[in-house]
């Protein structure tokens, strides 16, 4: 095979390749010592890698490997150095970065190439393994011999991901098309399955009962604790399986031995093969398994091509199973030879089923059998008090109540719509459930459950009376939902009322709210009349005055009727004026097109204009349009906090800051004056109205007054209210 080259430039490449020049440097002498106090030396030996902790192997440390390929999967392959061998990973290489490359097709990198790989340390799923970062094909080489463990090694987690060569017997060949081929190793009393990469054209007949000698990767099945739970191999395929001892052509020319006597002493006796029995089928689940009665005893088959029915006689081919505390068959084969009798049906006690009779040894020789009921047919009587689903392909349980003992049944059928509390007839094979005794040889009967061949095997016998438990749960449970409707019923009226009382104290306190504002407005009126009187009355009086005089005097003093006039023109300036302020002060001041701080901009710099106060007017949140109700009141409340500035603070300058949210408008108006003190500051008792007025203003709109003050520190003004206000509301 020609040479191949998969490089790219990798920080971990790099590293590896910098290292490696300034080794050379060093004439080798300290190939095996880091460069720097952050910089490991790269890992040249399979060893090193495998005695890393997995803390240390999740550090990325660096590698440079050289060996040759004995195993190539999907994702991976495994590199022997000619001491031990690793799994090189490039899937999931690929997804931490490690290799940037396409994915290399692992196909054209057959076992027996030699490698130069570069990478980086992980910790696997059970032992340590190399990402790949890059790797060069550097010709071919013999595949080192493989190691030969003995059963204990294979069990010590020991050898995962080593070359190795194990013998064992065959006792299934699965040649599915849409699975991996495999094949199932008994080693030592232990099963195995081997994967094998590559399908062969091998067949049952060929390698099933066949002692087989296979070369493959040993791999340890890991639990959720990372514990080995189990072993495999993954075999390239047909050329790294040797067969030693081929299967008899015909399998049931194995040995034969009787159903009593399965697992019993033999001086030669050999697990590892096929045995051949016959006897009576007893009961059967079709595709699953079925019960052989012979010699006094009733042994489980499992068997998933069989296809027997009650009161066949047939012969089964097949290994014996141990993992049940009484042997049975599995892997079998079967053919019917003719036809017998089912054993009456037995109908113990549940005190009979655990505590069978215990027979002597006098017995156990002269009358073969067992007194025990395992594999028995067998009827129960009891109350169906559960059927439970199954979980994915397992059999649906059904929970019997037999004289106060809770027994399972168990259906590999859709069960139908049977009733809890049916008074049932449960008909089927009886299967005992063992415990060890402690620090003892022997076993002892903690239980049973039944087998059930189809519905049919439960015979309702009376159905439950109408009034159950969940009928009257229902009832309580309706009973209870018509109380609490009731209470919150109840409750929501409760609710409504106090509601509705808070209405009518809302339109009782607005109505007493639009009496005092009409008050109010009365004593404006008063006011302004008084305004006019004052001013532009008494004004308008001296006017004309003035022009009298300055008609009198027009011919005998041209001078002093000038001098009449001039005053007669002041006087209606400031009538002017006076008119103005007082209409202005009564007008509805409108938008005009223009936003409210525009309006409000506008009117406060006309009331400072000539004074020297500079104003500062700045606008936060989103810009919108608000009620007239409330433009208009947020405008007077200005108005009437620069004026106090202007009149009492003799401040400097006036800031005014209009804040708007979602939900409320703020202003706030503070000035650098000389501030006052609240508790002695003039009140309306003293003609003072402002404050006061605020005050109610700002309460009329549901809002929020707060003024703070310090003789010396300025005044700070703040107006909150809420916008959802309407003109009834307020």
């Amino acid at each position: 095979m020609g040479s191949q080259s998969f490089i790219f430039k990798h920080p971990a490449t790099q590293i590896v390749a910098t290292i490696r020049w300034l080794c050379l440097l060093l004439l080798g002498a300290q190939a095996g010592i880091a460069l720097s106090a952050n910089i490991p030396a790269p890992l040249t030996q399979v060893e090193q890698i495998r005695s890393l902790s997995r803390k240390e192997a999740a550090r990325a440390l660096p590698v440079q490997l050289r060996g040759v390929v004995v195993y190539h999967g999907w994702n991976a392959l495994v590199l022997h150095d000619g001491k031990a061998s690793v799994f090189l990973d490039f899937r999931y290489a690929q997804a931490q970065g490690v290799w940037r490359a396409k994915l290399p097709d692992l196909n054209k990198i057959p076992p027996g190439t030699a490698l130069e790989v570069a990478g980086v340390t992980d910790p696997g799923g059970f032992s340590p393994m190399v990402l790949v970062a890059n790797f060069k094909a550097i010709g071919t080489q013999p595949i080192p011999p493989p190691l030969r463990p003995d059963l204990e090694q294979l069990l010590s987690s020991s050898l995962n991901s080593q070359w190795v060569e194990v013998e064992g017997v065959v006792r299934k060949f699965d040649n599915d098309p849409s699975r991996q081929q495999s094949l199932t190793l008994l080693i030592g009393g232990h099963l195995c399955p081997v994967l094998l990469r590559h399908r062969t054209r091998l067949s049952d007949q060929l390698l099933v009962d066949a002692r087989v000698r296979v070369r493959g990767v040993y791999l340890d099945i890991a639990n959720l604790r990372s514990q080995t739970a189990g072993m495999k191999i993954h075999s390239n395929g047909r050329q790294d399986i040797e067969i030693l001892v081929p299967p008899p052509p015909d399998p049931f020319q194995a040995e034969k031995v009787s159903l009593n006597k399965l697992l019993t002493f033999h001086p030669d006796a050999d697990l590892g093969h096929r045995r051949v029995s016959s006897g009576v089928v007893t009961f059967a689940v079709p595709g699953r398994f079925f019960y052989l009665m012979g010699e006094g005893v009733s042994v489980r088959v499992d068997s998933v091509e069989a296809r027997v029915s009650p009161g066949d006689r047939v012969e089964v081919s097949g290994f014996i199973d141990t993992s049940r505390v009484f042997a049975s068959f599995s892997e079998a084969l079967v053919r019917k030879i003719g036809t017998g009798t089912i054993p009456a049906l037995r109908e113990p006690s549940i005190s009979e089923i655990l505590n069978p009779k215990t027979r002597s040894l006098t017995e156990m020789v002269t009358e073969p059998g067992s007194s025990d009921f395992d594999g028995r047919l067998m009827r129960l009587d009891g109350v169906l008090r559960r059927v439970l689903p199954p979980n994915r392909d397992g059999p649906v349980t059904i929970v019997l109540e037999s004289n106060g003992n809770l027994v399972q049944a168990l259906l590999h059928a859709p069960p139908p719509n049977w009733r809890e509390g049916s008074v049932v007839e449960a008909t089927g094979v009886c299967e005992l459930e063992m415990d060890r005794i402690d620090r003892s040889p022997w076993f002892t009967i903690s239980g049973f459950h039944l087998w059930l061949s189809g519905p049919g095997d439960l015979r309702i016998i009376s159905e439950p009376p109408w009034w159950t438990p969940q009928r009257l749960a229902i009832l309580l449970a309706a009973l209870v939902l018509v109380l609490a409707l009731t209470l919150g019923w109840g409750a929501a009226m409760r609710r409504q009322v106090t509601l509705r009382s808070g209405q009518l104290a809302t339109e009782i306190a607005a109505r007493e709210s639009s009496q005092l504002e009409f008050k109010t407005i009365l004593r404006e009126r008063r006011r302004l009349a008084n305004d006019l009187h004052d001013t532009l009355e008494q004004t308008l009086t001296g006017l004309a005055l003035q022009l009298e005089i300055a008609s009198r005097s027009s011919a005998t003093d041209a001078q002093l009727s000038q001098h009449h006039l001039r005053l007669a023109r002041q006087f209606l300036e400031k009538s002017r004026s006076e008119a103005h302020r007082t209409i202005w002060d009564l007008r509805d001041h409108g938008q005009d097109g223009r936003s409210f701080p525009e309006i409000l901009r506008e009117q406060v710099a006309a009331m400072v204009e000539g004074s020297g106060i500079s104003i500062n007017l700045r606008q936060q949140g989103e810009s919108m349009s608000l009620p007239d109700l409330i433009e208009a009141n947020l405008l007077l409340l200005a108005r009437e906090a620069v004026t106090n500035a202007l009149k009492h603070s003799g401040a400097s300058e006036i800031s005014i800051l209009l804040r708007l949210s979602g939900s409320h408008a703020e202003l706030v108006i503070e000035d650098n004056g000389s501030g006052f003190d609240p508790e002695t500051a003039p009140n309306q008792h003293a003609g003072h109205f402002g404050l006061q007025g605020m005050r109610e203003r700002t309460k009329r709109l549901h809002g929020k007054f707060e003024i703070d003050t310090i003789p010396g520190k300025g005044t700070t003004t703040r107006v909150s209210v809420p916008l959802g206000m309407t003109e009834s509301q307020a």
